[in-house]
């Protein structure tokens, strides 16, 4: 099957999306990828495309202090010559396209797939009309042009039930949950079977210290000198003041970096996992259309999942459905601490085994693949 990506989410080891493709075409052989994209993807075989001297100008812009305009410009206009994206397209003769709903080049892959007749398959990751850093007037259009792009897509692929609710009805739509990583330490599966030690109950947080620095930070405060509950985060460029940031470093509770190495035999000294998701009101739309990837690596080494946010977000939402991990819904800190110190030792094993259930189900790395690789074999074949 030949698949040419046209995306600006490549695959690679940034994480989030990117870590996601990549180990979707990482782990397929029946797949010739060709990706097509507006920067070098080293792994894979791939064409780079030349923005315009249009969309240049506009990136520029976006760098200045009248950021809004540029981005505004970036979406009202082509980034990429569609003619170069064609002329790709004929030379490599794909069965599939394949794009992520994120900027420019997703509505260039779109036009491919209506003008060369191609089935054209679109991974929805996260809300794009509300990363664009657009005015706030151009978001119902982003917001349409968003909707059009699933509705015109042969197979839609929203990560999680809220995002499918979102975009609207389409017949050939399917959630298609993160994939975690394969290959993970044999003894990271062991986890079920806890021992009920009289040590500290050790939480550990992984992922954006960016977006959710501000709640991580308020809930290590409420837990460094809790004398049951230790809480220890691993994420760079935390939004910390200085002196926090390196009282945290020095009390061993952040890690700035951890090399993949040592980052799964870390994994394994937690008794629980913490999830967040920010309950600003104007969140909403990103928090109920989102899902933490994070959560689904979690669930490989089956321990217990807290999920801190509000009810309404999708990982709430997900874990409702079959009671699979422990939700706190009230956004203080003092909430989340008086839920971990419920985690006794019964409390931890009965939720450890919730978690092993969702790594063999919804989680499961080689069902997620499968649907991945038969969504497109069935768009195929359909054509």
């Amino acid at each position: 099957m030949k698949v040419v990506l046209i995306s600006s989410i490549v695959p690679g080891n940034s994480g989030g999306g990117s870590l996601n493709l990549s180990h979707h075409f990482n782990e397929s052989d029946d797949m010739e990828l060709l990706v097509v994209s507006d920067g070098l993807v080293p792994d894979f075989k791939h064409e780079v495309l030349k923005h315009r001297l249009s969309s240049r100008i506009f990136k520029r812009i976006a760098r200045m202090r009248f950021s809004r305009w540029g981005a505004d410009g970036q979406e009202l206009f082509l980034p990429c010559n569609p003619n170069r994206v064609a002329q790709i397209c004929r030379n490599f003769k794909p069965d599939v396209i394949v794009t992520v709903a994120h900027g420019g080049l997703s509505r260039l892959a779109l036009r491919e797939a209506r003008v060369s007749k191609v089935p054209l398959v679109t991974i929805f990751h996260d809300w794009w009309p509300n990363l664009a850093g657009t005015h706030e007037t151009l978001k119902p259009l982003l917001d349409r042009q968003f909707r059009a792009l699933h509705r015109n897509s042969t197979v839609s692929l929203p990560v999680c039930e809220g995002m499918l609710s979102a975009l609207g009805p389409h017949s050939g739509a399917q959630v298609l949950y993160p994939i975690p990583a394969n290959g993970l330490p044999a003894n990271s599966r062991a986890g079920v079977h806890l021992s009920p030690g009289v040590k500290k109950l050790k939480v550990i947080y992984m992922g954006n210290l960016g977006d959710y620095g501000v709640m991580v930070q308020t809930a290590l405060e409420a837990t460094k000198k809790h004398p049951e509950i230790r809480l220890e985060a691993c994420g760079g460029n935390p939004a910390w003041p200085e002196l926090f940031r390196n009282n945290m470093k020095e009390r061993g509770l952040w890690h700035d970096f951890l090399p993949q190495e040592l980052l799964g035999p870390w994994l394994t000294t937690a008794d629980a996992f913490l999830v967040t998701m920010r309950f600003e009101g104007h969140l909403r739309r990103f928090m109920e259309t989102s899902f933490p990837s994070k959560m689904v690596h979690y669930a490989q080494f089956h321990r217990p999942i807290v999920i801190w946010g509000p009810e309404y977000c999708s990982a709430v939402r997900w874990a409702r459905k079959n009671d699979s991990a422990l939700c706190v819904t009230d956004p203080s800190p003092t909430a989340l601490v008086r839920a971990l110190e419920t985690l006794s030792f019964p409390e931890r094993q009965r939720w450890a085994e919730k978690t092993c259930e969702a790594a063999r189900y919804d989680f499961n790395p080689d069902r997620i693949q499968r649907q991945f690789v038969n969504a497109l074999e069935s768009v195929v074949q359909r054509s």
